[in-house]
């Protein structure tokens, strides 16, 4: 609750410092955007104390469909699919530690869902710096018969940055940085088209 007042606060004081949407914006205001990157997921670790516990600790490609509006030139919102692959993850059962890498069960298959606020600032002509903050709704698929997690959903605050570099024609070519207390950190390049 904390996490989405905050949210929240930083968001309204965004928004009240934003100019009002100008008829002659420099570009289209909706856009639909693939991104492909790499990311790092912990939830859970390996303890260093005789236990048992499991979790999810590794990096792993990603790829992400994404589609926003912005409803001045400076603010917008996007909402965005993540396919997170299926990222390292273990059993430790006292001090034996097995890995779906080396075969002992099967490694789970991740996936996101995003919902964003945006802040754009054009930096240079056809250059824009974006400020991201948002939630991320993962979730964690079956791995067999292994139960890895205390709960195999959740959400999480979001936030991160990016630039995107505009063409003619409404394309444009994006590369973002996130980062949460799932996906400690991801970075994404990808193509934006807005119309």
């Amino acid at each position: 609750m904390q996490k989405v007042l905050l949210m929240s606060a930083a968001l309204g004081l965004l928004a009240s410092a934003l100019p009002a949407y100008a008829d002659d914006s420099s570009s289209p205001p909706t856009y639909v955007g693939v991104d492909l990157g790499h990311a790092s997921l912990d939830r859970n670790g390996v303890s260093l104390s005789p236990t048992q516990t499991s979790g999810i600790s590794g990096t792993t490609v990603t790829g992400a469909v994404l589609g926003g509006y912005f409803f001045t030139d400076n603010f917008g919102a996007e909402l965005g699919y993540h396919g997170f692959g299926r990222p390292g993850a273990f059993v430790q059962t006292g001090a034996v530690v097995s890995e779906c890498s080396a075969g002992a069960f099967s490694c789970p298959q991740v996936t996101g869902l995003s919902a964003v606020l945006l802040g754009k600032v054009e930096v240079v002509p056809d250059l824009d710096g974006i400020l991201r903050l948002g939630i991320l709704s993962w979730n964690v698929g079956s791995s067999g018969t292994t139960t890895l997690l205390d709960k195999t959903s959740g959400q999480s605050f979001l936030y991160g940055i990016g630039v995107r570099r505009r063409f003619d024609g409404g394309w444009g070519l994006v590369i973002t940085y996130e980062r949460s207390s799932f996906t400690t950190e991801e970075t994404r390049i990808g193509f934006s088209y807005s119309f």
